[in-house]
Parts: structure tokens; sequence; C-alpha cells
């Protein structure tokens, strides 16, 4: 028998640091895009430091996650719970389901260095910059829909937990892996949506067309997401 309470010290351990991972990677590609381009118009740091900021968020889920987890397993705010061996695998699920998806950020840091740069150049572009900055987020917040719906379903949010199957715990796991790798498609987003910034900035009048290519990726991401649910529902977890 595993020990529950460390199954779920490692999911949010996962939480944290796999998004933290993804965070600080994509806000590096963007500051290195934001200290080339304040090094000859300092004037654009504001604009740049938005930019920047937009990855950060992953992390953010993460670690609110792997506060709830810790919360739920009684590891904070007074005294372990009794948790059983399944309910420790739901929280391990949780804790990959937002930190796999976290690795979103990456692909978000790719997008916003473009940004960056073609707003540096062309300030009425700003707008459209963000918008196609925000579209590799969608991955990271899959993650966090998944990791909340199987917390909620192992009665991980306070009081007393429920009596899951090993199954179920099993399974939330298998729900954590299905959205959280389907959300590595934040990177392929993330590399077609620079390239549309950058079209646009040329000929904005091929917005719609480049928002197509770039909501492309996204759909495989609806693939985890469509995945995760459906395993939660086959094993009674949901509903």
């Amino acid at each position: 028998m595993v020990d529950p309470l460390a199954l779920a010290a490692i999911g949010a351990g996962l939480a944290i640091g796999l998004s933290g991972i993804g965070s600080g990677i994509g806000v590096g590609i963007a500051g290195a895009a934001g200290a080339g381009v304040i090094s000859e118009r300092p004037e654009k740091f504001g604009t740049a430091l938005v930019f920047q900021a937009l990855p950060q968020t992953q992390a953010i889920y993460g670690l609110l996650i792997g506060i709830l987890i810790m919360l739920g397993a009684g590891m904070l705010g007074g005294g372990a719970k009794e948790l059983s061996e399944p309910l420790g695998w739901a929280a391990l699920g949780a804790g990959l389901a937002t930190g796999l998806a976290g690795l979103s950020a990456v692909g978000q840091g790719i997008v916003t260095s473009s940004g960056i740069g073609v707003t540096s150049e062309k300030p009425e572009m700003f707008g459209r910059g963000m918008v196609f900055s925000v579209l590799p987020e969608t991955q990271a917040i899959y993650g966090l829909l998944v990791a909340i719906l199987i917390m909620a379903g192992a009665g991980l949010f306070g009081g007393v937990p429920k009596e899951i199957t090993m199954t179920m715990g099993l399974a939330a796991v298998g729900a954590g892996f299905s959205v959280g790798f389907a959300g590595f498609s934040a990177i392929g987003q993330g590399i077609t949506a620079a390239g549309g910034v950058a079209s646009i900035a040329r000929r904005p009048e091929t917005m719609g067309k480049n928002m197509v290519f770039s909501v492309m990726s996204e759909t495989f991401a609806i693939f985890g997401l469509l995945g995760a649910v459906l395993i939660l529902l086959g094993v009674k977890m949901l509903g």
C-alpha cells in the first residue's frame, strides 16, 4: 500500500513545480525579447512587461491547486486527515492535470515575444498581439478545470473526503495525463500565433485567417479535455 498522504504531497509538488517550469521558460523567452527591444527603445519597457506577465498565470494556477490539495489532505491548517489510498491517487491526478498543462506557458512565451517585437514598431498592434498571446493559455485552463473536477469528485475541497474506489483514484491519474499531455499542443499554437502576429503587422486584413491557423492546434487540447471528462464520467466520479 502506498501512503496516500505522500501521493497527495507529490501531486501538490507536481502542480506547483511543473507549472513553475513552464512559466519560467515562457517568461524567459518573452523577457529576452523585451530586453532586446528596450536596448533600442527604453520607453517600451511597460508594454514589454505587460506581455511578459502573461505566461506567469500558469504558475499561479499550479500554486492554487497545490495549496488546495494540501488543504484537502489536511497538510495545512491543523493535522493530516485520514485519507484512503484511492484519494491519494486522485490528488496526484489533480496535480498532474494542472502541472503538465502548465507547461503551455512555453508556447505563450513564444507568441508574447513576437507581440513585444511587433508592438515596439507598431503600437497599434498591442490589442491584436494580446489576443493572440492569450490563446495558448486555454490549455492551462483546461488542466485547471479537470483538477477541480477531480478534487470535487473525490471530496477534497474540505469537509470529509468521499470514499472512492481504487479504480476511481487511478482513473483520476489517467484523466490528469489526458488533459495534461494534450496541453503540450500550446507549444505548437504559440509558434503559429507568433507567426500570425508578424503576418498581421504587415497585412492587418489577414487577422481572421491567421486566427484560424492559430486555433487549429487547440483541437488536440480539446481532445484531451474531452478524454479526461469521459474517463471521470466512465468511473462514476462525476455526476
